[in-house]
C-alpha cells in the first residue's frame, strides 16, 4: 500500500513538473520568439550591383566551362567533393592539433590553414558548377548568386562593419586587422557549410566527425590526468586535494571546458536520437568521456553552463531523465576529488579566483567607458589593459597584461555598444535557429540534434561569462560550425512546414 502510495506520487510530481516544462516553453514571450520559425531571408547579396555584376560574370564562365571537354568539365564536381573532404577535416583535425607558428606578422595554425584551403577550393567549386542548388524557406535561401542567403547576413556584415570602424581608435592597426581578418574567416566557414551540406547525411556526417574528434581530445585528456604530465595548478591554490586540471590537446583547461560543454549535448542527443543499439553505446560512450575531462578541468563556469545546459535539455526531452541527470551530478561530486570545494567557491568574489576576476570585470568596464560607442579597437584590449592598470594601480594584479575573462565584457570593450548589440543579436538569432528547429523539425532524431546544438550553445555563452570563448580560434571554430549545420538542415528537417518524411506530423512528439 505505502508502495503504491509513493509510486502515485512520484507519478503526480513528474506530470506537474511536465506540464510545468511545457507550459514555460509556450507561455514566455521570448520563448516564443525563439521557437518560432525564422523569416525567409531577403536576398541582401543580390542587392549590390557589384555582386550581381559577379554573379553574371560567374554565369558566364560557368556556361564557358561547361562547353570544354569532359576532363575539364568535371572540375567544379570534382571540388565540390574535396570541399567535403576539408570541411570533414576541418571537423576532426582543429581541436586535436595544437600547431601554431608566427610567420612574420602572420600567425599560421592548423586552422588557419585549412580554412585558406577550404576558401579555395569551394570558391572553384562555387564559380564554375553549372547551377546552384536552389533552396527557400525559413532562415535560408538560395541568391541569385548561388550564395546562401541567410537571416545572419545583416547582422553579420553589421558586425564586421563594426569591426573595421573601431580600428579608428586601435593602438595596434596589426592586431585589428588580424581579428577582423579572424571574424571574416568564421562567418566564411559558415557560409561554404551551409552550402556544402545540403543534404540530412551530410550534416550527420559533419556532425559525428566533430564528435569523433571530440571523443579523442576527450580521452587524451583523461590519459593526461592519469599520468599526470603537463597539469595545470592555475587557480588551485589552497585546493590541496586537487592533482591538477587537464587541458589535453586545448592546452588549457578553461579551453577545453568550453570545447566540451559546446558538444556533450549534441552528443548526447546523438545518444538519444539513434535507434540502433551499438551507435548507442558509442555515442553514449563519447557522453560517458567529455563528461569525464569536463569534470577534471576543474572549470567552475564550465560546470555552471553545462549543468542549465542538462536541465534545459531533460525538461524539453522528458523530465524523468531530470533525477537520472541529478544522480549523476551527485556522484561526480563525490567521486571527482575537490570538486565540491570548488564548488563552493563559485560565487565567493570575496578571494582567490572570484576576487581576481572580479578586478578583471571592473577594469574591462573602464575600458569600455573610454569609448563607449566604438570601444578600444577590435583586437586591442590587452594593448590598453596596462593603461588601466596605470590609473588604476589598485586593480593591479601583477601581470603587465591580461584578458578580461568575459566574452561579453571584451567584445564590448573593444567594439562599444555597436558592436556588443550586434554581437547580441547574432547569438540569440542562434538560439533561436537551433530551438525552432527543435520545435519544428519532423524527425526526432532531427528535433533531438537541433535542442542539443541549442542547449550546447547555452552552455558555451554561459561560461563566456567567466572566459572569452569567442576569442579561442580553435574553440570558437565549432559553435559557427554547429549553427551552420543546424541551419543546413532546416530543409531536410521539414523546418519549413513541408510535409516530411513522416507525413507531416510534426511537433507533437517532443523526443519522448
Amino acid at each position: 500500500m505505502q508502495q503504491a502510495y509513493e509510486t502515485s506520487v512520484t507519478r503526480t510530481a513528474i506530470l506537474r513538473l511536465r506540464a510545468w516544462a511545457r507550459g514555460l516553453a509556450e507561455g514566455s514571450a521570448l520563448v516564443r520568439w525563439l521557437t518560432a520559425r525564422p523569416a525567409v531571408p531577403a536576398d541582401l547579396w543580390a542587392g549590390s550591383a557589384v555582386i550581381r555584376a559577379a554573379g553574371r560574370a560567374r554565369d558566364a564562365l560557368a556556361a564557358a566551362w561547361a562547353r570544354l571537354p569532359g576532363p575539364l568539365r568535371a572540375l567544379p564536381g570534382l571540388a565540390g567533393r574535396v570541399t567535403e573532404l576539408l570541411l570533414l577535416a576541418t571537423a576532426l583535425v582543429v581541436a586535436l592539433v595544437p600547431f601554431k607558428r608566427q610567420v612574420g606578422p602572420v600567425p599560421v595554425s592548423v586552422e588557419v590553414v585549412l580554412l585558406a584551403l577550404l576558401a579555395a577550393v569551394w570558391i572553384v567549386h562555387w564559380a564554375l558548377r553549372p547551377e546552384h542548388p536552389r533552396r527557400e524557406g525559413p532562415g535560408l535561401r538560395t541568391s541569385a548568386t548561388g550564395l546562401p542567403a541567410t537571416v545572419f547576413d545583416p547582422w553579420f556584415a553589421g558586425f564586421l562593419f563594426v569591426l573595421v570602424l573601431s580600428l579608428v581608435n586601435a593602438r595596434s592597426l596589426l592586431e585589428g586587422l588580424q581579428t577582423v581578418a579572424r571574424q571574416a574567416s568564421f562567418f566564411v566557414l559558415f557560409y561554404i557549410t551551409v552550402d556544402t551540406a545540403r543534404r540530412r547525411e551530410g550534416v550527420y556526417r559533419l556532425v559525428d566527425a566533430i564528435l569523433a574528434g571530440a571523443l579523442l581530445v576527450g580521452c587524451i585528456g583523461l590519459a593526461q590526468y592519469v599520468l599526470g604530465f603537463d597539469l595545470s595548478v592555475s587557480g588551485l591554490a589552497g585546493e590541496e586535494q586537487i592533482r591538477g586540471r587537464i587541458g589535453s590537446t586545448q592546452e588549457n583547461p578553461n579551453f577545453l571546458s568550453e570545447y566540451l560543454i559546446l558538444l556533450i549535448p549534441v552528443a548526447l542527443a546523438r545518444t538519444l536520437g539513434t535507434n540502433r543499439m551499438a551507435a548507442r553505446v558509442y555515442y553514449g560512450a563519447i557522453v560517458l568521456v567529455l563528461l569525464a575531462a569536463e569534470f577534471l578541468t576543474y572549470t567552475r563556469g564550465g560546470w555552471l553552463g553545462l549543468a542549465v545546459a542538462i536541465a534545459v535539455f531533460v525538461l524539453l526531452v522528458d523530465v524523468r531523465y531530470l533525477l537520472v541527470a541529478a544522480g549523476a551530478g551527485a556522484v561526480a561530486v563525490v567521486a571527482v576529488p575537490g570538486m565540491l570545494e570548488r564548488l563552493t567557491g563559485l560565487l565567493d568574489f570575496s578571494t582567490g579566483s572570484g576576487a581576481f576576476r572580479l578586478n578583471l570585470y571592473r577594469a574591462a568596464l573602464l575600458m569600455w567607458s573610454r569609448s563607449p560607442w566604438l570601444g578600444v579597437g577590435a583586437g586591442n584590449y590587452l594593448e590598453v589593459y596596462p593603461d588601466i592598470i596605470r590609473d588604476y594601480p589598485l586593480l593591479d594584479l601583477r601581470f603587465h597584461t591580461y584578458s578580461s575573462h568575459n566574452a561579453y565584457l571584451t567584445v564590448a570593450a573593444e567594439t562599444g555598444v555597436l558592436g556588443l548589440a550586434l554581437f547580441l543579436v547574432i547569438i540569440l538569432l542562434a538560439l533561436r535557429v537551433a530551438f525552432a528547429g527543435w520545435r519544428h523539425a519532423a524527425l526526432r532524431e532531427d528535433r533531438l540534434l537541433f535542442l542539443g546544438g541549442g542547449c550546447g550553445m547555452i552552455a558555451f555563452l554561459i561560461q563566456s561569462l567567466s572566459n572569452i570563448t569567442f576569442f579561442h580560434p580553435r574553440v570558437v571554430l565549432y559553435y559557427w560550425l554547429l549553427l551552420a549545420l543546424l541551419l543546413a538542415l532546416y530543409p531536410a528537417a521539414g523546418v519549413d512546414g513541408a510535409a516530411g518524411p513522416d507525413g507531416g506530423a510534426r511537433g507533437r512528439d517532443r523526443g519522448r
